[in-house]
């Protein structure tokens, strides 16, 4: 470069950099507008949908999607109006409460023999395919109850909602949870299972409430019948559900993916504890068949339908909070102290009966419990044998189920009705222990400095 070229260089800059300056000053307002365009919720969606690939974003709508459906689906099938007055118009029909009675206990073992079956049929053809097939199962079932005249066909239907209760059972639940993990969200399980499973609590309240004006409206028939269209939009919620990604590789012969679940069990400490405490809480269930023989020699024959709104209500409740309460506490605590307290509570209710009894065996802390409890159980069953897992699981509380049933109403034909809820007590006593080693398997230190406590949620703390 010659002397004078630089020279005018350097007389020039200054000019040039006061243009540029003064160019910069001009855009700096444009810059600032496209900013906050940029940094507004509009901008930062549309930076968003750039930046980001499609599958994150197809699989955080299924997500949304499966559990806005999963809520009205929950909704739907157990919007049974004719809940409150099943023995009563099984006993009509029939013409013998015997008979009645005996058509609950098919149900039962109908259920039972159908869960291992319908659990692998969900781990090899889909959630999506296994929770169509039950809502069309459970429409052919109600078919039934609403044209019965006598007790072959009741006893055809109630076989067919035993198979499409276990068709469920396992699958509905795994499926919420498959949905969440294609999406990389399965630490949100406790937040929407909780509020998911709440509207079974829901559609129970109104249900039973309204149920029991169209039966002295009309008739007995006509709350069943009724009770069809639910069952019915159920299929058509089902189909709009969409199949969540398949994790791992299926076992190509039933018995050996079956036996594999059962390995799973078996050599999972934690889960082993946790498929017995879900056992023996269902066992419990039994105590909603007598409690409202205890409530009625403490309230009015007309109060029970209020007792039994208030004691879904408290339940919904419980199910909503269960996923805030879970994200502060953690599953296995929240599952331990609210088995405590509903012990406690039951136990102060049964042992010195008073007017305030019926209220305290309604507590918030079932649904706390029953999500922490699922929670538990989803984060340790594998991907590929999850409802296969769940099945057994509820086929070993069914068996409790019956023998708790059987034993209880021994019991309470020779000493009483608090004798025999006090019994079903002692048989929940013995999920503490359990509950407690889970707990304290959580507060375990891992091996791996790095992994995350057994039972909690990575970021939460034991």
């Amino acid at each position: 470069m010659s002397p004078a070229l630089g020279a005018f260089r350097r007389l020039r800059s200054p000019f040039r950099s006061s243009a540029v300056s003064a160019r910069r000053s001009s855009i700096h307002p444009v810059l600032l507008l496209l900013q906050r365009l940029i940094t507004s919720p509009f901008g930062r969606r549309a930076r968003r949908l750039r930046s980001a690939p499609a599958a994150p974003n197809l699989a955080d709508e299924t997500v949304s999607r499966n559990v806005r459906l999963l809520g009205w689906f929950n909704f739907l099938g157990d919007f049974r109006m004719y809940g409150p007055i099943m023995v009563i118009y099984f006993a009509q029909v029939t013409g013998s409460y015997t008979a009645a009675a005996s058509l609950l206990a098919l149900k039962m073992l109908s259920s039972a023999a159908f869960e291992v079956p319908t659990g692998v049929l969900s781990d090899r053809l889909g959630r999506r395919g296994t929770m169509i097939a039950g809502s069309v199962v459970m429409v052919a079932a109600h078919l039934g109850y609403a044209g019965a005249s006598g007790y072959g066909l009741l006893a055809a239907a109630v076989v067919l909602e035993g198979a499409a209760a276990s068709l469920w059972s396992g699958n509905n639940d795994a499926l919420l949870y498959d949905t969440l993990l294609g999406a990389d969200r399965e630490e949100e399980f406790p937040r929407h299972s909780g509020r998911v499973n709440s509207m079974f609590q829901l559609a129970l309240a109104l249900a039973a409430a309204i149920g029991g004006v169209v039966a002295g409206a009309w008739s007995l028939r006509a709350v069943v019948v009724l009770s069809v269209v639910p069952q019915v939009l159920c299929v058509l919620v089902a189909l709009r559900v969409r199949e969540p990604r398949v994790h791992g590789p299926l076992e190509s012969n039933v018995l050996v993916h079956l036996g594999s679940a059962l390995r799973g069990i078996r050599r999972n400490p934690v889960l082993r504890r946790m498929t017995l405490v879900s056992a023996l809480r269902y066992s419990s269930e039994s105590a909603a068949q007598l409690s409202p023989v205890f409530v009625a020699g403490l309230w009015p024959l007309w109060a029970l339908g209020v007792w039994r709104t208030f004691g879904h209500g408290v339940a919904f409740i419980g199910f909503r909070v269960s996923g805030w309460v879970i994200g502060r506490v953690g599953a296995a605590r929240t599952l331990l102290f609210g088995e405590v307290f509903d012990n406690l509570a039951n136990f102060v209710a049964l042992v010195k009966p008073t007017v305030l009894s019926p209220v305290l065996l309604g507590s918030p802390a079932y649904g706390m419990s029953t999500i922490a409890q699922q929670t538990l159980l989803q984060r340790e069953f594998t991907d590929r044998e999850r409802a296969t897992m769940g099945s057994l699981g509820s086929l070993l509380g069914s068996v409790l189920y019956a023998l708790v049933a059987v034993g209880v109403g021994l019991v309470a034909d020779r000493w009483g009705i608090v004798a025999a809820l006090l019994a079903i007590q002692a048989v929940v006593l013995a999920a503490l222990p359990l509950a407690w080693s889970v707990h304290a398997h959580a507060l375990r230190p891992p091996a791996c400095p790095d992994a995350p406590l057994a039972g909690t949620t990575p970021g939460e703390s034991a």
